[in-house]
């Protein structure tokens, strides 16, 4: 289908294809409205969460509208915005009148492979650099883009996934309480987790041949996801754990719970459940855990000493941590999320 299709070149800066501007606000964070309901997102430049920071009240600078391919400068992130929204510095909008999801969606892995060569610094995805970006596009008989086109081959490709994906059954729930009906109490993490043992042992990342072990490094997003390499059996690390970043540029003090065997560098912790721990009742902890996320930083990073001082608060049964309530609460999650995928 794709293959036997007609491509043309285009300049991002063509206005006759595409309007490209700077964000209508450009917020700095410090500098956001707290003024009621939340309901606006707050886009920044972040590689995760499709660039979403926060939301925030309504501001008095104008609004973007949504429907918008957003570029970050410095980072080159491009995202798709499909609401309303505001943003932080260094943001540009790329859109047109044939503009959707789908289509967006084509244009995306496009436009970044366009943007490999820019980095951080000097060498960022500035207005006039981007401008001056070239893409090859689909093109139509008459040698315009084939937006429907570009929308039917990307809805054709999510047809095939939604038809071949299969949702998970919901569990079945036998405790309804809430975070406030049920009792909490404080307790040291090294009475429950085996902190002494385990340290990264992958120092030198850029050493490491490619291969299919997940690397685990003190990262802000992706579950701590650096990149999948070849290593000694004896440094895999088994699942079911929790990896706690030691420090890290925003990383610090955030948990990932590691559902598979995995590999893991001198920047991250891996805690071992001393109770009987599960995927439900770790992630509960990860929760918890990475709240000292706004204590730990690149002054002050997480140690073997302070990992054993550290308390942390647990829902309680009989003076014990809960671990029931906690499955079943993150168990109640998930079946809100497969209620919304049936819908």
């Amino acid at each position: 289908m794709i293959r036997n299709k007609k491509w043309g070149t285009f300049l991002l800066g063509d206005e006759k294809v595409f309007t490209l501007h700077p964000t209508l606000n450009g917020i700095d964070k410090n500098k956001l409205i707290d003024d009621g309901e939340k309901n606006f997102p707050y886009i920044t430049r972040s590689k995760s969460n499709n660039g979403l920071d926060m939301f925030v009240s309504k501001q008095s600078s104008p609004i973007n509208k949504g429907n918008v391919i957003i570029i970050g400068l410095d980072t080159q992130t491009v995202f798709y915005q499909e609401a309303d929204f505001y943003t932080g510095q260094n943001v540009q909008l790329l859109y047109n009148e044939y503009l959707n999801k789908n289509v967006a969606m084509f244009l995306i892995p496009i436009i970044k492979k366009q943007l490999e060569v820019l980095n951080w610094g000097g060498n960022g995805a500035t207005l006039g650099r981007l401008k001056k970006k070239r893409v090859s596009l689909p093109i139509t008989d008459l040698g315009f883009p084939d937006w429907n086109f570009m929308g039917e081959y990307v809805q054709t490709k999510l047809n095939k996934i939604n038809h071949n994906y299969q949702l998970p059954k919901q569990h079945v729930i036998t405790d309804f309480r809430e975070l406030d009906e049920v009792e909490w109490g404080e307790f040291l993490i090294s009475d429950y987790f085996d902190v002494n043992k385990e340290r990264g042992s992958e120092s030198n990342m850029d050493s490491l041949a490619k291969g299919n072990v997940p690397l685990i490094s003190a990262r802000k997003f992706g579950n701590g996801l650096k990149g999948f390499v070849e290593t000694e059996p004896r440094k895999i690390k088994s699942s079911n754990v929790i990896t706690w970043n030691k420090d890290g540029d925003g990383g610090a003090g955030l948990a990932y719970y590691q559902e598979f065997k995995f590999a893991v560098d001198s920047h991250v912790f891996v805690l071992y459940a001393k109770f009987p721990a599960n995927k439900y009742n770790q992630l509960f902890i990860v929760t918890l855990l990475s709240k000292y996320k706004e204590i730990f930083n690149h002054g002050r990073a997480n140690s073997l000493s302070r990992y054993k001082a550290e308390k942390i608060m647990l829902p309680i049964k009989d003076g014990l941590p809960d671990f029931v309530f906690m499955e079943q609460y993150m168990k109640r999650m998930e079946n809100r999320i497969i209620q919304k995928m049936e819908q």
